[in-house]
């Protein structure tokens, strides 16, 4: 009996040994399930590590850690006060074109903004007197602060002052949005002694990685009016638009319509691979313009001259409260009338016919360009602004010294980032999370 228990113990040795680890591992799934089960964002977390994704350095949900401006202060009128009841001034059956724009805005006549508002609201997250006083100020358009919080977010960590105009109105479409930053431009304090800088981003997709003064600094180290970031499509892309475009961009940067500088360059970056191509960036991206306000004001004041009504979306514009299309748009460079005319009434129509400020702002950099207006200047390696949208996850590092990110293929660390893409768009908070202490 001896020798059988024996036996028997030593052949059950193993079985008993993986039967305890069994146990063991178990009881350690056990008890990691019930904390992933009170703690839910972690597995949101582990969800954005992919291969394509650009990190997640920071824990927890992103939201629930921005701050933002406690207080905005309107500038005039608020949305609700500028509001059109069409019955009680009998407008049921007026046509879109014959509603009044806000004084300035005479060639945005037709849009369906002015169907439902009288005038353009604007905030500042500073009172005016102090808004004066200010040398760098981020304009901006939404209808819903809230639906931007990533931005404002941003601008409060950087403490930067912020114009917003369309809080509480309603989206028609892009004219909103230049209507808006004109609205923003034209009621900032500014005389000939103070013409701050303004930086014009796109609420829903740009942040900031740096203070109004590095900036400020950055900006006036490039002897310029106006710099446009960049990106590499070509829109609306139209054959004579894009290949005369091309050539005649090609030739302002020669002329020296390039962002040139050592600013913001990361030195020593063991990181930098070259593997994306700044030089093929060469179209503006109408998502992050910085400029002299004077200057902007002229800018905008050129989109406004190179409107052209379109026939087909006028015939189906609305009437009351009803809207249609705005009738309105920038021809495109080297397009004639009747060209253009044919491209707005075809069958099925263009994508690009509505009014759209990327095909605005490329004309206004392919025409400065055939002129060698070296006033304005593109940000092709990202100096100051930057387009995300074309890279990838591996095209950004960290900088050592700042904890902000960096474009690898250029060592360069901007200060206004557009994510211009829906893909790019997606990572925001990825990029948050990798860079916890840079954007927000």
């Amino acid at each position: 009996q001896e020798a059988r228990t024996m036996t028997v113990t030593k052949q059950a040795s193993a079985p008993v040994y993986l039967f305890l680890v069994g146990a063991i591992l178990f009881f350690s799934a056990c008890v990691a399930g019930l904390v992933v089960s009170a703690r839910p964002e972690f597995w949101t977390v582990e969800r954005d590590v992919v291969p394509d994704g650009m990190g997640a350095a920071l824990g927890g949900n992103v939201d629930d850690v921005l701050v933002f401006d406690d207080k905005w202060f309107p500038q005039g009128k608020t949305a609700d006060e500028v509001k059109i009841d069409h019955a009680s001034i009998g407008a049921e059956n007026r046509k879109q074109e014959d509603f009044e724009p806000q004084s300035g805005f005479e060639r945005w006549r037709g849009a369906p903004y002015w169907q439902h508002y009288t005038e353009m609201p604007v905030e500042y997250n500073l009172p005016r007197a102090r808004m004066q006083a200010k040398d760098v100020v981020v304009a901006t358009h939404t209808t819903d602060k809230d639906a931007s919080k990533l931005f404002m977010a941003s601008i409060h960590k950087h403490g930067i002052a912020a114009s917003v105009s369309g809080v509480g109105t309603w989206w028609h479409s892009h004219e909103d949005k230049e209507m808006g930053l004109k609205a923003s431009l034209l009621r900032l304090p500014a005389d000939e002694r103070h013409d701050p800088l303004v930086i014009l981003a796109d609420s829903d997709d740009s942040m900031f990685t740096c203070d109004a003064e590095e900036m400020l600094s950055r900006f006036e180290d490039l002897d310029a009016d106006i710099v446009v970031g960049t990106e590499t499509r070509c829109w609306p892309p139209e054959a004579s638009h894009c290949g005369d475009g091309y050539k005649h961009l090609e030739e302002g940067v020669r002329a020296g319509m390039e962002v040139r500088s050592e600013l913001g360059r990361v030195e020593s970056s063991g990181d930098a691979t070259h593997d994306t191509k700044p030089t093929t960036r060469i179209w503006g991206d109408a998502g992050a313009i910085v400029g002299r306000r004077s200057a902007l004001v002229k800018l905008l004041r050129e989109f406004e001259s190179f409107l052209e009504i379109n026939p087909k979306y006028k015939a189906d514009q609305g009437t009351g409260a009803r809207w249609g299309a705005f009738y309105k748009s920038c021809k495109p460079f080297g397009v004639d009338t009747k060209a253009w005319r044919e491209a707005v009434s075809a069958r099925p129509p263009r994508a690009w016919i509505g009014y759209d400020d990327q095909m605005c702002l490329n004309r206004y950099l392919i025409e400065r360009s055939a002129a060698k207006d070296v006033r304005v200047k593109l940000d092709r390696d990202a100096t100051l602004v930057h387009a995300v949208g074309g890279t990838s996850s591996q095209s950004y590092a960290t900088n050592p010294k700042t904890g902000r990110p960096f474009w690898k293929a250029t060592s360069k660390s901007p200060c206004v980032w557009h994510f211009n893409t829906p893909a790019a768009a997606e990572e925001m908070r990825p990029m948050i999370r990798a860079y916890p202490d840079a954007f927000v």
